[in-house]
């Protein structure tokens, strides 16, 4: 059976005030063509659908075109809810939608929802935090669960898994492996990542595929079969670089295969002068713009946009940032201050490095022979 991972769909985002709702249907189209080409029998959303608590219009039309492409090729749908998501807004319609085999769960009451297709179980955990567990176990208990880690424990112990059977479990939620970097973007916005609250992967053993969401770059934690999948679209300009996929498992060999997802328009940094990205090629990308130049030019970007319709954004590389102008500001001149000592403090903070010592020698020299004349 081939299962298809996804997380992160954020519908209804935006970025520098740009609507991705074009970008986003083209993303979704896309991967239902994904689901046809490879045969995909159930798909796993794993969190965040929603990129706001109350969703945009666009966002809940986007969503529902969505479930009933799906439920028209006969997929089975499991989605969970992450922490950017309504509970009762996206669980609105569930018990319906249960009987077209999309599953959307929303809220942990104790026990993991199980679904069974073929040999492979599916568990769904929703985004859920250690205090939604008080009243669900008595005080003295409550008291143990200090964070994130202890409260999958208790989760855990609490579920009998059968081993005769594939385990596949959604979740979003921070999953970390020690020793191990996790990479983030800057399209993140969570308000619990750090290691304090990070729950050990070790725990997550007994399952032949933990699908998860709340990280937005795409990655493996400690083996290949627990993943993030990543967004399907670069949210932030810390993205350009990123390849953006879906995750499709093969349940009976537990392969990954990693299929691209090509976006309707890219994220893009260009660099050069003024002049240089004025010669580049017109296109309809997402655009930031770096200029290097280091003189004043009126208004750059209404000349920028006549050839880049889409650039969003734009600074200056090579312009004294204004930490640096704060420092200029503080050098201190006292009667005692040499000239050399207080031309190193003004180059460092225009230029962000120390002189070296061939420039140092230079200026000693300088200073020198313009004391001789004075």
């Amino acid at each position: 059976m081939k299962v298809l991972h996804t997380s992160d769909l954020h519908l209804g985002k935006s970025l520098l005030e740009e609507s991705f709702y074009e970008d986003q249907k083209y993303m979704l189209e896309e991967i239902i063509q994904i689901i046809k080409e490879k045969k995909v029998e159930v798909i796993m959303i794993s969190g965040d659908i929603y990129d706001k608590n109350i969703p945009s219009v666009d966002a809940v039309h986007l969503l529902n075109k969505f479930l009933n492409d799906l439920s028209k090729e006969n997929i089975k749908v499991l989605i969970i809810s992450g922490n950017h998501d309504s509970n009762e807004r996206l669980s609105f319609g569930s018990n319906l939608f249960d009987q077209l085999n999309i599953h959307i769960e929303t809220e942990y009451k104790g026990k993991l929802k199980k679904y069974t297709f073929h040999d492979t179980n599916f568990y769904l955990l929703p985004f859920v935090k250690p205090f939604h567990l008080k009243g669900m176990v008595n005080e003295e208990e409550y008291r143990t669960i200090n964070n994130s880690n202890d409260m999958m424990k208790w989760i855990l112990k609490n579920e009998m898994i059968d081993k005769s059977k594939k385990n596949i479990l959604l979740a979003h939620q921070f999953v970390m492996n020690t020793g191990e970097n996790i990479e983030f973007s800057d399209s993140e916005s969570m308000t619990n990542v750090g290691t304090l609250d990070a729950i050990d992967v070790n725990l997550l053993e007994d399952f032949d595929y933990v699908a998860l969401g709340h990280i937005h770059k795409p990655q493996k934690i400690k083996r290949e079969t627990i993943r993030y999948s990543g967004t399907p679209l670069k949210y932030s300009f810390s993205e350009v670089n990123d390849k953006k996929s879906v995750v499709i498992i093969d349940t009976e060999t537990m392969n990954v295969e990693f299929v691209s997802i090509k976006p309707l328009r890219e994220l893009r940094v260009i660099k050069g002068t003024f002049k240089e990205i004025l010669n580049m090629t017109p296109n309809n990308d997402l655009i930031r713009v770096e200029l290097e130049d280091t003189n004043t030019i009126i208004s750059p970007m209404e000349e920028i946009r006549k050839k880049f319709p889409n650039a969003l954004s734009l600074s200056f590389t090579n312009r004294i940032s204004n930490e640096n102008n704060t420092l200029m500001s503080k050098l201190e001149v006292t009667s005692t201050t040499s000239p050399i000592s207080l031309f190193k403090d003004f180059f460092y903070a225009q230029n962000n490095r120390d002189l070296t010592e061939e420039e140092e020698t230079y200026m000693n020299n300088l200073i020198s022979t313009i004391g001789k004349e004075a």
